[in-house]
């Protein structure tokens, strides 16, 4: 039962975690996006503006896959736990005249 519960523990310090570094991640957007300056050519311009949109983009859908991780960790821990309630019910059912 101990090894259960460090396996609950840890799915849920998992999942904790990746939506914790998902938040510091985002919080990260400032360093990735400065304030974009005129490059003096409007085709240069928009080069630098599409390319600054991708980066965003990307930083954005990574941050938002650590989340996803986060939620796809938390669901085992909620089914791996009510698994274990439904099987302990059923055990201590099966065992209530057994001595010990």
């Amino acid at each position: 039962m101990a090894d259960l519960k460090a396996v609950l523990g840890d799915l849920k310090s998992m999942a904790g975690t990746f939506h914790r570094e998902a938040g510091n991640y985002r919080k990260l957007k400032e360093n990735v996006s400065p304030p974009i300056v005129s490059g003096g050519d409007p085709g240069l311009d928009h080069a630098i503006v599409s390319m600054a949109d991708i980066i965003i983009a990307m930083h954005t859908g990574f941050a938002d896959r650590l989340d996803d991780h986060g939620d796809k960790v938390h669901e085992a821990h909620d089914s791996y736990q009510r698994h274990d309630i439904d099987v302990h019910g059923l055990f201590e059912d099966l065992m209530k005249d057994e001595k010990r």
